[in-house]
């Protein structure tokens, strides 16, 4: 099988399952590992899929009417876990006991929760995720939006979630979304999730946005930031040219652009 055609049944297998992984590929199509990693590498510079640590996920849609459901939370808490985890690292040193700090309810910032200190503490969040994790420290006081759920996407939403992020001052928020594109700006797969981050936006004293590598260049249904609102863009180390592209526009945009190292 010649690499093009081997590289068309990655792509459609990996469609058909919304992910694979690189030791199933090899299998599937009777090479080897490092070259089903070359392979992806190529698709995913080509925007075809999007490499993970040990395998890869389906790209985002990027046609006008794609993209509007938002992807279960048991998936998203999977795909690129190691970045996830590094990037969440880092932002727990961002965070001071006394502070009043929103977390949305991206998978990353639900690996920040999972970091959190048993001290004095306000989290605000629109997650029941971390509403569960946080159940059990005595010193963090947790703050639930309410409002609509979405069982999919295990986060809370519409106008009784957006009263309820207004009411606060809060510090800090860490918080993710499902694209970044340096010309539109921030993204998100339909407008109830933008409509609650737009809220924690206009909030928050100091935004932090945590995304991984994948998010850099891809643009979802919903803009709802310009790519520039962020203070801070916490997010990983990569080979792939079209992230540096996009993190190198936004820190001429003005963004503190910080990248951490994560297992590869």
């Amino acid at each position: 099988m010649i690499a093009t055609q081997r590289r068309r049944e990655i792509v459609a297998m990996v469609r058909s399952g919304g992910s694979a992984r690189v030791s199933d590929l090899a299998r599937s199509l009777e090479v080897t590992e490092e070259t089903i990693r070359r392979d992806l590498r190529e698709l995913d510079e080509a925007g075809q899929l999007v490499r993970t640590h040990g395998g890869a996920v389906a790209a985002e849609p990027t046609d006008d009417h794609a993209g509007r459901a938002d992807l279960p939370y048991d998936h998203r808490s999977i795909v690129d876990r190691a970045e996830k985890r590094a990037i969440a690292a880092a932002a727990l040193a961002l965070i001071q006991p006394g502070q009043v700090v929103a977390l949305d309810a991206s998978s990353t910032a639900c690996e920040l929760a999972y970091r959190l200190p048993d001290e004095p503490l306000t989290v605000v969040t629109n997650s029941l995720v971390i509403c569960s994790a946080l159940a059990d420290r005595k010193h963090v006081d947790v703050v639930c939006t309410g409002g609509k759920l979405d069982p999919q996407a295990m986060a809370f939403h519409g106008p009784d979630a957006e009263r309820a992020v207004a009411r606060h001052n809060i510090h800090r928020l860490f918080f993710s979304c499902r694209g970044i594109d340096p010309q539109r700006g921030l993204s998100e797969a339909n407008d109830a999730h933008a409509a609650i981050k737009r809220s924690l936006l206009d909030a928050t004293q100091h935004a932090v946005l945590l995304a991984d590598h994948s998010k850099l260049g891809l643009r979802s249904a919903v803009f709802f930031a310009p790519g520039n609102v962020p203070g801070l863009l916490l997010t990983n180390q990569t080979d792939r040219a079209e992230a540096r592209r996009v993190a190198e526009a936004l820190h001429r945009a003005g963004v503190d652009v910080q990248t951490v190292d994560a297992p590869r």
